[in-house]
């Protein structure tokens, strides 16, 4: 089975950032991986770029390509980020947990440093299951487009 997503580019800065022309678009790239969920893991995809304008003077097809790597690879760093934050959030979390360990008893303080505690913990496992869970399927869908066959119809 295929799944087919077509963009239209009517003007140069469908392709493009407004700001820098060697840049893709980043509204492209977005729109190209949401066009492209749901998706089966046996599935293929066909993009279909249609050009409808003249003045276009990079090859769409390599653009494109590049495009998705430095998207790949902005959500590769973005993970590694999130992996030291739970690092740090863990060990935070631990440090207040045993501190409330360590004071008295009757005291206040021993409850506030409890859920001092639980609070990075739990923003641990929130990261862990939300964000890392996103941010894993975008890089499948977007190594996917990367494989993915790529026809430019130009239509002056």
């Amino acid at each position: 089975m295929e799944k087919i997503i077509e963009i239209d580019i009517h003007d140069k800065y469908d392709l493009v950032e407004k700001y820098n022309e060697d840049k893709i678009a980043n509204g492209l790239i977005d729109y190209i991986v949401k066009e492209s969920l749901p998706i089966n893991k046996d599935e293929k995809i066909k993009i279909i770029i249609n050009i409808k304008c003249k003045n276009i003077d990079k090859d769409c097809t390599k653009f494109l390509k590049e495009g998705l790597t430095q998207e790949y690879n902005k959500s590769l760093k973005g993970h590694k980020i999130n992996q030291i934050k739970e690092f740090y959030l863990l060990i935070l979390g631990i440090i207040f947990l045993f501190l409330s360990r360590i004071v008295n008893n009757e005291s206040i303080w021993k409850e506030i440093l409890l859920i001092s505690g639980w609070v990075p913990i739990w923003e641990v496992v929130d990261i862990a299951l939300f964000s890392n869970t996103t941010s894993k399927g975008k890089r499948r869908i977007i190594k996917k487009l990367y494989e993915s066959e790529i026809i430019e119809n130009i239509n002056n």
